[in-house]
């Protein structure tokens, strides 16, 4: 039997240095969705399939990690939160008061081919606003999605659009459902090719180019607007952009309105927004009014949500790409190393070596007492590039009450009462 001792293709192990990094940019962002009035929620990696192909249909278990499990259930690890939060909506908020604002961290995964910045298993950083759909609650979200990019002093741009505007014009023309769904995923992944070769069957294949073209801000809309008078519903998506416009520059947010920025996922209802640094997307978002009331038809006893249209907003990080994009733009932070590791001449003074170490920790102060019982010399050379600091126990240091303490760049020693370490 040929046994695998290694991990799965477009999987990672994250070492000690990995963690460190990826500790620091969670808890710096954390920080700006507390500082909106976020609460941190989790839900299980495991969920029902048809939670994801409710929306989306079936063929999306095709990039989703979807099997049956020993109850012959159709399950799947889950690969995107969104639809998550909106189940964890529907079983655990019967009676609410709006708004709700939640965040959350969590491995997501997809069958897709492992690539540069893209694995099977990675990590979303997020926040959905569920049950207020003014407009300067879809501002509110772009600023936190820019802030907590900013708060890292990274270096992004934010594009964002509203998709009727792109599906108002789409709906003008005499293109084919089928058609138009091409188009769309063609826009989403960047295929100007796919894209021009449908542009050619219709015969508003120019004003689609124009606003596909479009790049811009709120004060440039109004002569798109003009180009469109004949398709209500996209005008109606142009004004609803510049309703949210006119909150997020009172963020003082940098944009740039992109009507290529369609997203992938079909339950976005208006805006939509992403993030991109590095020639990487490391963020994504939108407005998704219908979803919370498409899951909860159905469900007879839950007349609080029953055939209820429940607005929402959200937005997640891909956070592995927020951590590859600081590193490519030399942004990781590099962290102190305060380690203190405790050796001894003599085994005779291991017990107050022990002391030394409770005390330290009960200082906040991180220390590790030498475990292997190696010599001095041996126990240095291991504490080498790991500890700052090295103590030193002795029989004059048991018979005084001190240590001696090395500081392992300068090579400086100093014989000090323990209370003394806090100021060294």
């Amino acid at each position: 039997m040929d046994i695998k001792i290694e991990k799965l293709r477009g999987f990672r192990d994250f070492l000690p240095e990995d963690m460190k990094i990826r500790n620091y940019v969670r808890e710096v962002i954390e920080k700006k969705f507390k500082l909106y009035g976020f609460d941190e929620i989790l839900t299980p990696t495991v969920e029902y399939t048809n939670i994801f192909t409710l929306k989306s249909g079936e063929e999306i278990t095709e990039s989703m990690f979807a099997f049956k499990d020993k109850g012959s259930r159709d399950v799947c690890l889950k690969p995107e939160q969104t639809a998550s939060t909106a189940r964890f909506f529907i079983e655990n908020f019967k009676n609410f008061a709006f708004p709700l604002k939640f965040y959350y961290f969590c491995p997501v995964f997809r069958y897709d081919e492992p690539q540069h910045a893209r694995y099977r298993e990675f990590w979303h950083l997020g926040v959905e606003l569920i049950g207020s759909s003014t407009p300067e609650t879809d501002a509110e979200v772009i600023s936190l999605a820019y802030d907590g990019l900013k708060s890292l002093n990274l270096n992004f741009v934010l594009e964002l659009s509203n998709i009727k505007v792109i599906k108002g014009v789409l709906n003008s023309t005499n293109l084919s459902i089928e058609d138009k769904k091409k188009i769309l995923h063609y826009i989403d992944k960047h295929n100007d090719e796919g894209v021009n070769e449908i542009l050619k069957r219709t015969d508003r294949g120019e004003i689609l180019n124009k606003v596909l073209s479009f790049k811009g801000n709120k004060k440039n809309l109004s002569d798109l607007k003009n180009l469109l008078n004949d398709c209500g519903e996209a005008t109606e998506g142009i004004d609803e952009l510049e309703n949210v416009l006119n909150f997020v520059e009172l963020y003082g947010v940098n944009y740039v309105i992109n009507f290529n920025t369609v997203r992938g996922l079909d339950y976005y209802t208006s805006t939509v927004f992403e993030i991109h640094a590095n020639d990487m997307q490391i963020c994504g978002g939108g407005r998704y009014d219908n979803l919370i009331g498409l899951f909860s038809e159905g469900k007879d006893k839950d007349k609080d949500v029953q055939n209820k249209n429940v607005p929402a907003v959200g937005f997640a990080y891909g956070f592995d790409r927020v951590i590859e994009a600081l590193k490519m733009q030399n942004l990781s932070p590099e962290f102190e190393n305060r380690k203190i590791l405790i050796t001894f001449v003599s085994e005779e003074f291991k017990d107050y070596c022990v002391k030394v170490v409770k005390e330290l920790r009960e200082r906040n102060i991180t220390a590790d007492l030498d475990i292997m019982n190696r010599k001095v010399r041996k126990a240095m050379e291991y504490a080498n590039n790991k500890y700052q600091y090295v103590i030193i126990v002795g029989k004059k240091e048991v018979e005084e009450n001190k240590v001696t303490l090395r500081d392992m760049e300068s090579g400086e020693q100093k014989f000090l009462r323990i209370e003394e370490i806090m100021a060294e």
